[in-house]
């Protein structure tokens, strides 16, 4: 039998009834999926909402591979606005579902 201290720790949520689901995937810190498109390409990617933008972009790049410069890399909403690495995924107004694209930053290869 798992206790609800376990429950929480593991993120399992299911002995919490009646909990909405946020726009952002779920409950808690449910993952879900987004898209990421880099070169016409495109990988699905599960994040959480409290997961820090750095994380899902070092994520989006081991997805596309041997990428040139990938440190010179970034991540764009659909409206064209880089995503700030300090920002949790959530704080961006990421939701299941998005599609993000990966590309230069103006920022880091400036």
């Amino acid at each position: 039998m798992v206790d609800s201290q376990e429950q929480k720790e593991f993120g399992d949520d299911s002995g919490e009834r009646g909990r909405p689901e946020d726009e952002h995937g779920g409950g808690r810190d449910k993952p879900f999926e987004i898209e990421v498109v880099y070169n016409g390409l495109s990988k699905s990617l599960e994040v959480s909402k409290d997961e820090l933008i750095s994380s899902v972009l070092q994520k989006a790049i081991a997805a596309f591979g041997n990428l040139p410069a990938p440190h010179t890399l970034a991540l764009y909403d659909a409206e064209g606005r880089e995503l700030q690495d300090g920002n949790t995924v959530h704080d961006s107004k990421i939701k299941k579902g998005d599609r993000l694209l990966l590309r230069p930053s103006t920022v880091k290869a400036g």
